[in-house]
């Protein structure tokens, strides 16, 4: 009955490896691609932000910091997010939603004729800098969630193969090997009674 369970487990064990790495391939292709569409919006990010930097120089030098930061004060506002999460082999990933960011220059609360085209430049560079940060949040995020995952699955791999499985292997060998022993202990039993016997009914036959 051990040896019967020991098998039994075994093959449960490797199924389970089966499946989980069948579970760690999904999931490093699912890594994989949000990484890749990462690393564009990064890109994406990193050309706004010097877009962002050069136009903010150049309104400093044009207009000067004090009007700068009477846009910057006229033009705050919060920005309403909205996170929606979807199920990826049971892991929840998240991804955002917003309204528009790069607003026009009235939306911003500044008057066009009395700021200069500088500024303005400044300001839809820098929101759009932002509207890109905002999308590069969630996947920033979801890669480190399918990065743990990916980590917990490797482990639980490497504990079934590198422990649990040789255990049960060496379990079934040292069962198997008890088995044959006590088989043999009981052929030679029989023989032995066997004998007996047989030395037994010799006598009787030589008594009579």
């Amino acid at each position: 009955m051990n040896l019967l369970a020991r098998r039994a487990q075994i093959k449960l064990a490797a199924d389970g490896v089966t499946l989980l790495k069948a579970k760690r391939e999904a999931l490093l292709k699912e890594l994989l691609e949000r990484a890749r569409e990462l690393r564009r919006l990064r890109n994406e990010l990193h050309g706004r932000g010097r877009a962002a930097a050069v136009s903010l120089a150049v309104a400093r030098a044009a207009s000067g910091t004090p009007e700068i930061r009477s846009a910057a004060v006229a033009g705050r506002r919060q920005v309403p997010l909205t996170v929606t999460s979807e199920k990826v082999w049971g892991l929840q990933l998240s991804a955002t939603e917003h309204e528009t960011i790069v607003r026009s220059p009235r939306e911003r609360g500044i008057g066009i004729l009395a700021t200069s085209s500088q500024v303005l430049d400044a300001a839809e560079t820098a929101e759009s800098m932002l509207e890109k940060l905002i999308e590069c949040a969630p996947f920033e995020q979801n890669i480190l969630v399918l990065g743990r995952e990916v980590r917990k699955v490797s482990r639980r791999i490497n504990a079934l193969n590198d422990y649990l499985l040789p255990k049960l292997r060496e379990d079934v060998r040292h069962i198997g090997h008890t088995l044959e022993e006590r088989e043999r202990e009981d052929v030679f039993r029989l023989k032995r009674i066997k004998q007996k016997k047989a030395a037994a009914k010799r006598k009787a036959v030589g008594d009579a």
